[in-house]
């Protein structure tokens, strides 16, 4: 009879809970002499149509072994460095408030949870132009989101997006959005030099042409922030010739993406990508023809 006379009380309880929305997802590492946060951003249910090359017998069996939903999930992180070497550095802006409420960023809360604020960040590096990378550099007011922040994007990158007579209409959108996300800021110039101490640039093309990653040097380990040469760990891991529907040269991306994995395989680096699942920071090692993630343990 006491249950009974709870259970309204208990459901009371449950309804809160389940409205209430979780905390922003953070992680940070101790890389060498650097702190590294891996901030969760968003995802969102990209389906197979997002992705080209897929296996004909398809991937659900694949999916499913990997203890991961049917319905192809894609999960999108920020980094942010700090040293004191250098001010601030945050890898990408994530989603921002572009497609709210259907999809809206969380990095400004997961700043905030780890007492970080916008203008606390000094130089932010954009591996390359699709929305959901730099969509949060202006804020729901369409202002600069970060007000003391520089902005650093490569050359050809800059060159494929705004000096680029043959982008298809989809690709002059998104140009136009890229323009005004950049316009407020200072940018910095890309003379292939260290950008600031202990981080260099890693041109990593083919998934956009000037698509880049960011090699950071510690005192006793190297972190290669590898950008998009995965979207969809899950798959093409296993399957490295699957594409994604905005690569904009296929052949290229899965090259650099063997490339790459190879390398960090045979050297032992460490990498995070923005889309690889959250905490992000894993070592690879070849598996079969294709590829395994080895996460790195938190310590």
């Amino acid at each position: 009879m006491a249950f009974l006379i709870a259970l309204p009380k208990i459901q009371e309880i449950m309804t809160v809970i389940k409205q209430t929305p979780l905390l922003p997802g953070t992680l940070q590492w101790t890389i060498g002499n650097r702190k590294v946060t891996v901030l969760s951003d968003s995802h969102f249910n990209a389906g197979e149509e997002f992705f080209t090359k897929l296996p004909e017998e398809g991937v659900r069996s694949s999916l499913i072994e990997a203890f991961r939903p049917e319905s192809l999930i894609l999960t999108t992180s920020v980094f942010l460095i700090e040293s004191e070497e250098h001010e601030p550095v945050l890898i990408d802006t994530g989603m921002g408030t572009k497609m709210a409420p259907h999809l809206t960023g969380r990095l400004t809360e997961a700043l905030a949870f780890i007492g970080k604020k916008p203008e606390d960040i000094g130089i932010i590096l954009i591996t390359h132009l699709h929305g959901d990378h730099f969509y949060g550099l202006l804020d729901p007011e369409k202002k600069r989101a970060f007000p003391n922040a520089k902005v650093w994007l490569s050359q050809t990158e800059y060159d494929y997006w705004f000096n680029n007579p043959q982008l298809s209409e989809q690709e002059k959108t998104n140009t136009e959005d890229a323009r005004e996300a950049l316009a407020p800021y200072e940018m910095l110039v890309d003379d292939g030099k260290e950008i600031v101490p202990g981080i260099t640039s890693v041109p990593l093309p083919g998934h956009t042409m000037g698509q880049t990653g960011f090699l950071l040097t510690t005192s006793e380990e190297k972190l290669l922030f590898c950008a998009d040469i995965l979207n969809l760990p899950a798959i093409q891991l296993i399957y490295p010739e699957v594409g994604f529907a905005t690569d904009a040269d296929h052949d290229l991306a899965v090259k650099t993406r063997r490339d790459t994995l190879s390398k960090a395989a045979e050297e032992r680096l460490l990498l995070a990508g923005p889309h690889f699942e959250f905490p992000c920071l894993t070592y690879v090692k070849v598996q079969g023809s294709g590829f395994q993630f080895v996460p790195k343990q938190y310590i």
